[in-house]
């Protein structure tokens, strides 16, 4: 399964099985939603185009108790909507989850409109956000659960290419996978498999 149809799957389970859990989307990925959105329509809401009003609903419910995951593109979620995200959920300091799906320039033929290569500098510029870039649809699946479960800001940014193998969720922590003597190379997100075959034989 790739990443994107993982997180749909995965909401869709902790919206099955966590009444304190809603997913609000706006038209992306609506493919996958439509099974849970008629079993739960109070706790999955489709607000069309509108990514301002997608990241408002999503802040709303969270003032009201619930944990709310707000998905769309991440060039609409993050650079679209970025003043709903600093006012709605950081101003107001309510937690929530934020899915991004075609990060980077996942959807390059689209146009400028559809690639997002500065969301994670973006939100990293809001207190108190912690941002996600799994490495595959295993760890799409770990990072959701575990961001959804626990409290505050999170995003989680989706994209299309994987690593080959996956690492587990330590927020907070960095993941050891080879060491060597003569330099340190931070890889982030999905390209991990193709730095470890850039550096292999080298220590």
């Amino acid at each position: 399964m790739d990443a994107r149809k993982q997180f749909a799957h995965t909401a869709a389970e902790l919206v099955d099985t966590d009444e304190s859990v809603a997913l609000v989307y706006a038209e992306i990925s609506g493919q996958f939603f439509g099974d849970v959105e008629r079993r739960h329509p109070d706790r999955v809401v489709n607000v069309g185009i509108r990514e301002q009003l997608l990241v408002n609903v999503g802040a709303g419910l969270a003032l009201t108790g619930m944990r709310p995951i707000v998905h769309t593109f991440g060039s609409f979620l993050v650079e679209r909507a970025f003043e709903q995200i600093k006012l709605g959920f950081g101003h107001q300091d309510v937690g929530g989850v934020l899915v991004g799906s075609g990060g980077s320039f996942d959807i390059s033929s689209a146009g400028r409109t559809h690639q997002v290569p500065g969301d994670v500098a973006l939100l990293d510029t809001l207190p108190g956000i912690s941002i996600h870039a799994p490495g595959n649809a295993i760890e799409v699946d770990a990072t959701l659960r575990a961001t959804v479960g626990g409290s505050g800001l999170h995003y989680v940014r989706v994209v299309g290419q994987g690593n080959r193998d996956h690492h587990p969720f330590r927020p907070g922590r960095f993941h050891v996978v080879r060491r060597g003597s003569g330099a340190t190379v931070l890889a982030v997100g999905p390209v991990l498999g193709a730095v470890l075959d850039a550096t292999a034989g080298r220590d």
